[in-house]
Formats: structure tokens, sequence, C-alpha cells
């Protein structure tokens, strides 16, 4: 009887490889031999110490975060359906020792083949290649800050390993901040040869709903690998060894009437967000070495204060000049046994005057692997430098435990 509970294990965690396609997780997989069905259950939590010097954003000298809590379930009751349920909890800052759990993503794959799946439901629209990053997986701690410029993710750039909105970029509620979007993407893999792989998205989805209207956000996102496949929906910004490849993507992102510009009888303004991006992950000596990179740019139709009308709710003005513009980030790391150091940096310049809205940030600090991404330990130093209001350094010391299962 052992050997048959332990044939059955063995062989749920093969048949559920394919159930979420979230790369850095374990999780407990079971797999009903009568019915077939394949139930993923597994969980992350990502807790952090910050020692900031940042009297520009009022935050405690020290501040204790749980920065990721969240329980994921997935379901396979068909080699070509799956459905994955995800919550989060977060402490955002000012808010105490509680928080709101919420649902996060909610969606089903209809997979007949790996060049043909639909994604349906709350999910991560297809973008940037940090917007498609298991947050499991992240080497400089967190996102870059400029990550945040697509649409629904606010529109504006993040400070301190991207736990705080930095005043001067926020665009308001001209992008609603989720995160996710409600739709649907066709998402396919393949490869070309046993070195050159590809894969693809097109979704089209709610976006902003700030604002009345029938437009659609509609996302393409294109990539090629040589070496080895990144095949799933999601991937990492560090594979810590176990892969050697080299990846370049462009993402396209798009919705008309956003906003308003000058009021709700002004002109139109619409959203659109283009990215080309790099990655390469590869043996260097006795280690391995992972880089990234990416230019984004993000046009709002030259709009200076469109105001955004919410049915219900009195208009928002904000300040979309300091969002529109440009941007990139650079971020590189070297593993050597279960040691990883890492580096990084990115800028934003923005279209408005006076430098408003521009920054540029540094990181760097070091992450320790227990076991891969599953247990790890990371100390990182950052520094921002904010043109607006005035111009105004801001330090943050980072020291964070992460277990991903």
């Amino acid at each position: 009887m052992l050997k048959r509970n332990n044939l059955l294990v063995a062989s749920a965690a093969v048949v559920a490889t394919s159930l979420v396609s979230l790369p850095a997780q374990a999780g407990v997989k079971l797999k009903d031999e009568k019915s077939g069905i394949v139930v993923d259950l597994g969980g992350r939590l990502q807790v952090q110490t910050l020692f900031n010097d940042d009297d520009f954003i009022q935050n405690n000298d020290t501040e204790f975060k749980v920065r990721r809590a969240r329980f994921r379930l997935g379901i396979a009751p068909h080699p070509w359906w799956k459905m994955f349920l995800q919550t989060d909890f977060s402490n955002e800052a000012g808010t105490g020792s509680g928080g709101d759990v919420r649902l996060i993503d909610a969606n089903i794959t209809f997979k007949p083949h790996n060049l043909s799946q639909i994604v349906g439901g709350l999910h991560m629209a297809p973008v940037a290649r940090q917007n498609l990053t298991s947050s499991g997986g992240l080497m400089a701690i967190d996102r870059p800050g400029i990550t945040n410029y697509v649409l629904t993710w606010g529109l504006n750039g993040r400070a301190r390993f991207n736990n705080s909105t930095l005043p001067g970029t926020n665009s308001g509620s001209v992008g609603d901040v989720a995160v996710r979007d409600l739709g649907l993407t066709l998402f396919g893999s393949g490869s070309a040869s046993d070195t050159l792989h590809y894969k693809y998205y097109l979704g089209v989805a709610d976006g902003s709903t700030k604002r009345q209207g029938d437009d659609n956000r509609f996302s393409v996102r294109a990539q090629l690998n040589y070496g080895d496949a990144e095949p799933g929906y999601f991937g990492l910004s560090t594979y810590l060894g176990k892969k050697q490849t080299i990846g370049v993507g462009i993402g396209y992102d798009t919705q008309d009437s956003i906003a308003a510009q000058g009021g709700t009888g002004g002109a139109d303004v619409d959203y659109t967000f283009i990215t080309i991006d790099a990655f390469a992950d590869w043996p260097v000596g006795p280690g391995f070495v992972t880089a990234e990179a990416a230019y984004s740019t993000l046009d709002l139709n030259d709009a200076t204060n469109p105001l955004v009308a919410t049915p219900g709710e009195p208009s928002t003005d904000v300040n979309a000049d300091q969002s529109q513009g440009d941007g990139l980030y650079v971020q590189a790391g070297y593993l050597i046994n279960n040691w990883q150091p890492w580096i990084g940096y990115e800028q934003w310049d923005a279209d408005a005057a006076n430098n408003a809205g521009d920054w540029d940030g540094f990181r760097v600090g070091v992450s320790y692997f227990f076991k891969g991404h599953n247990a790890n330990v990371k100390l990182g130093y950052e520094k921002i430098s904010n043109d607006t209001p005035g111009e105004v350094d801001i330090d943050t010391i980072l020291l964070g435990a992460y277990i991903t299962y």
C-alpha cells in the first residue's frame, strides 16, 4: 500500500507541472486517480524590514512589512482545462498591523495545444517582461519602479523597492491600480529548433474603467529565446543556474479614452505603452551571470490636466504630464554557490516642464538561497533621486525573508 501511495504522489507531481504557469513554486500536488483531476495547493510569504531615510515620504525610520502573503489553488479537471485562484494579503504603509485579504487571480485556461492557449478571467495583462515575471522569482528584491507606468499598475514611479509611490510622478486615478486585469489572452509557445524558441501574447481586457465608454484595452507581446526556452506564461528574473538562455521581447499596450483633457467635454486622452526588453542567464566562470534591461515609453496624448469622470464620484484633476515620458532599467547579478550579489539602475524622464516627474534610482544587494526561490533571504540598498517637488533623495535599506511553496 505504501508503494502504491508513493507512486500516486510521484505521478501527481509529474502531471501537475503544467497546472499553473508559475515556475517559482513547489506546492502540494495531488491527483485523484478515479476522476483524473489534479489539484495544486501552495502559498507565498515575503516579510521585510525597511530602514528609511526619507522625510520626503514621511515614513517611520524603521518599518516592518508583509509585502506579499498568498494562498493559491489550481485545479485541472481535464488535460485541456485548468483553473487558478490566488489570494493576497498586504499591509501598505500606514495601515498598521492589519490588512485586507483579496482575490487577485481568478482565471481559466483552455489549452488544446502549446501554440493555442486561451486564458480568461482575472489575470496579468501581457505587456513588459517584468509584468510577466513571478513575484516569487525576482532578483533585485522587487520589480524596478518604472514597471508601474503600465496601465492598471498606476501610471507612476515607485520607490523603496517598489513599496511606495513617488510623489510628483502620480497620475492619480487615470490608471486603475489593480495590477491584474479582467479579460482574455491568447497565448502560445513553441520552438523553431533545439536552440531557438518563441512565444506570443494577444490580450483584450477591460483596462481602465474610470471613464464611461466601450473602449477596451489591447495588449500584444512577442518574445524570442536562444538556448533554453521560457515556455510558460510567466518567467523569472533569475533562473539560478537552471537555464542557459538569451531572450528579447517587445510589448505594445493601448486603450482609448481613459480620460478627458480639461474636463468631461474636452478631447479624449488615450493611453499607449511600448517596451522592448532583453534578458540573459548564462554560465560565466564558476557561476552564472543574470542580466536584464528594458526601455519603455508612455504616451498620454500630451495631457496636462485630464479629468477622470467616475460615475457617482467627483471628477479628479491629475498631472498626467508628470507620468508621460520614457525610461529604462538595467540589472545584473552573479550566482556563485548559494550567493548572488546584484546591482541595478533605472530612470524615468517625464515630459512635464522643469523636470517635474523625472527620477532615477540605484540598487545594490545580495541574496542567499537556502533552497532556490523557495527559501531565501535578501539584503539591499536603494537610492532614489526625485526632481519633484524639489530635489530629494530617498535612501532605503531592506532586509527580507522569502518563502514560496
